[in-house]
Formats: C-alpha cells, sequence, structure tokens
C-alpha cells in the first residue's frame, strides 16, 4: 500500500479555536479551519491523495440545519481548502446525527426516524457541500433512497460531476 491509496478523513469543528485531541482515535484531532489546512498540506507532502472532511458544528437542532449551512464548517472549510488548490480530492461526509440535537441520521417524527422527511436534508446537505467545492460527497446515514435523492438534488441543480460515495463501514483507523 501507498500513500495514494488512502482516504485521510479530517474532523473539522466550530467548538474550540484550538485543535482538540480526540481521545478515541490517537493521532487524529477535532481541527480549527487553520489546524486542517496545516494537516491537509502535510498529507498532500506525503503522497496522499485524498481527505474525506466530518463536520463538528457549534450547535445543534432536531433538523440538523448546520450540516447544509452556507456558512456551515464543512462548508467553510471545503472552500479554504479549495483556496489552497492542493492536490486533494476533497470529500465531504453527509448525514445529520452530528448536527441534530438527538444524535440521528435523520428527522424524528412520533419517535421514530422518518425516512421520507429526512431524504430532502441529506440532499440539501450534499448540495451545499457541492457548492462550496466538494470533489465528492460521502453520504454515510442509512437512509433508503439516499443517493437517488441526492443525485437527483445534485443534477437538478447543475453538480452532475459531483461523484457520490456511499458508504456506512467505519474502522478503528486513522484513514479509510
Amino acid at each position: 500500500l501507498c500513500p495514494e491509496d488512502f482516504i485521510y478523513p479530517l474532523f473539522v469543528q466550530k467548538t474550540s479555536d484550538r485543535p482538540e485531541p480526540i481521545e478515541a482515535m490517537p493521532g487524529q484531532s477535532r481541527h480549527t479551519e487553520a489546524s486542517l489546512l496545516r494537516e491537509a498540506e502535510a498529507a498532500a507532502a506525503e503522497g496522499l491523495k485524498g481527505v474525506i472532511l466530518f463536520g463538528i458544528p457549534s450547535a445543534k437542532d432536531e433538523q440538523g440545519s448546520s450540516a447544509y449551512a452556507e456558512n456551515g464548517v464543512v462548508q467553510r472549510a471545503v472552500r479554504a481548502l479549495k483556496k489552497e488548490k492542493l492536490p486533494l480530492v476533497v470529500i465531504t461526509d453527509v448525514c445529520l446525527c452530528a448536527y441534530t440535537s438527538h444524535g440521528h441520521c435523520g428527522v424524528i417524527k412520533n419517535d421514530k426516524i422518518d425516512n421520507d422527511a429526512s431524504l430532502p436534508l441529506l440532499a440539501k446537505t450534499a448540495l451545499s457541500h457541492a457548492q462550496a467545492g466538494a470533489d465528492i460527497v460521502a453520504p454515510s446515514d442509512m437512509m433508503d433512497g439516499r443517493v437517488g435523492a441526492i443525485r437527483e438534488t445534485l443534477e437538478k441543480n447543475g453538480f452532475a460531476d459531483t461523484a457520490i460515495m456511499s458508504y456506512s463501514a467505519k474502522y478503528a483507523s486513522a484513514f479509510y
């Protein structure tokens, strides 16, 4: 295996003005925008070709609205990475769990996850990432029909070339 075979997961947050180590993931941190850029530059210098961004917002609500906010933590990070013109494919995790006050990947109605009400929010999140400059959007939720809803929304808004990488397996590793 070579560095270019890996995708480096990077966590970006708006909850602190300094990077914070993630105890459960030795060697990983919740980055500020500035420290994320330094980490991405170092990764590119080592030969890595891709990063996947995970956001940690400063505010959460029932709908996960900061997941699709124009100036959300991931959207700002994508724009900053693209501005640096690093030789990296920028992938974004598309899910609502980190952004909802209840921690679930979708909208809750009557104490249950409402799959159909969640799809437009996931598609809106993916679109906001594409608009920020993401090369690939990566839904990791478990909603039925999410890839189709995301593809339809991307194409309807002029992002037919934005790739979708659906995944749900995560491993105890610093690399994907």
